[in-house]
């Protein structure tokens, strides 16, 4: 068995959601994603070309360890904003991904901020992109509130 893999199929997300604590804000953005029954492997930010993005979350088995890439933020400061944003870059040799989450600044800034990173990931290899995709949410936090932006490979 090797370790090493090449996902075919991706499910890309961003959501925000509440919680009781920090950890089941998180928790619950990721019962809103569709992704309440795996655990989350960190992965870096690069695909194979040409991936196929599902429009919904895929049917993983209970328990799965699933690699991701995913940044998200939380505050426990009601009425602060916290936002996430994922970037997918399809250039010729590689789909470049650049995450972000963020306390204190809106959606539309770190929309800005995840393609302003992913064209520099492209600009270092001397790649092209082709095309940009990005998801991204922004949340007033109520009481404890979290944003997540998330690549689940398949």
């Amino acid at each position: 068995m090797s370790v090493v893999t090449t996902p075919r199929k991706i499910y890309v997300t961003a959501v925000s959601a509440e919680g009781g604590s920090p950890l089941n804000a998180f928790d619950s953005c990721l019962v809103k994603a569709g992704l309440e029954g795996i655990s989350l492997i960190k992965v870096t930010s690069i695909l194979p070309p040409n991936i196929e993005i599902l429009d919904s979350p895929p049917r993983y088995p209970p328990g799965s360890n699933v690699p991701s890439i995913y940044a998200y933020a939380v505050s426990e400061n009601p009425e602060t904003i916290v936002s996430a944003a994922i970037a997918l870059a399809y250039t010729e040799k590689l789909t470049l991904v650049a995450e972000y989450a963020v306390v204190g600044k809106d959606e539309e800034y770190t929309r800005n901020y995840v393609i302003r990173a992913a064209e520099e990931m492209a600009m270092v290899r001397h790649l092209t992109i082709k095309r940009i995709i990005v998801k991204s949410t922004s949340h007033k936090v109520k009481k404890v509130g979290c944003s997540l932006a998330i690549v689940t490979q398949i």
